[in-house]
């Protein structure tokens, strides 16, 4: 009987020093996963306060008090390169978008000469046929490029005489009256042309 209880007792102690390493290996496991967990919130962080920080690098240069030239790729041409241009106040500039608001962008109007086109100013709001607001979310991989613009430019100059002559903004119902005048006159000489035999 002696012999089968020392036989017993040497026995747990192996049984001891397994259920151990189970313990460390689990333990070990759950170590490296944890680790690379906060590893990855670490460079997902560091990833944000990098893009956060280089957007709020380029915003700090935003001259709050001026007009900006924010340049588009794609649209109207500007020697070999294509962009399309709108003018306003950038209010915001983040890693994935820019804010524009009062906005102004440049239109052609041919002249009696055919062969000139003089450029204009046209204001963003109610003249354009979807009414939009006076804002522009401008997605951040659309922009080649902005630009701060003295207050001694041609631009600053035009949106200012239009804001003397427009204190209230856009007269938004002479402009739709002029849409359907036009459209009118394009239905009534239509009209004039089929009766023609």
């Amino acid at each position: 009987m002696e012999f089968m209880s020392r036989g017993e007792h040497r026995s747990a102690p192996a049984q001891s020093s397994k259920n151990d390493w189970n313990g460390r290996a689990v333990r070990i496991e759950w170590f490296v996963f944890t680790s690379l967990v906060a590893l990855v919130l670490l460079i997902a962080i560091g990833w944000l306060i990098f893009s956060n920080s280089s957007s709020n690098g380029e915003s700090k240069e935003v001259n709050t008090g001026k007009y900006q030239a924010v340049f588009l790729n794609g649209g109207a041409t500007s020697g070999a390169v294509a962009y399309t241009t709108y003018f306003g106040h950038v209010t915001k500039m983040t890693g994935s978008y820019v804010v524009l608001k009062d906005v102004y962008y440049l239109t052609t109007s041919s002249s009696t000469d055919q062969t000139q086109a003089n450029p204009q100013l046209t204001k963003l709001g109610c003249q354009q046929l979807h009414s939009p607001y006076d804002e522009m979310v401008i997605n951040r991989s659309q922009v080649a490029f902005w630009e701060n613009l003295q207050d001694s430019g041609k631009v600053v100059q035009a949106i200012k005489t239009f804001q003397q002559q427009n204190p209230n903004g856009p007269n938004c119902t002479s402009t739709s009256s002029s849409t359907n005048s036009t459209t009118n006159t394009q239905n009534s000489s239509s009209t004039t042309n089929a009766t023609k035999p």
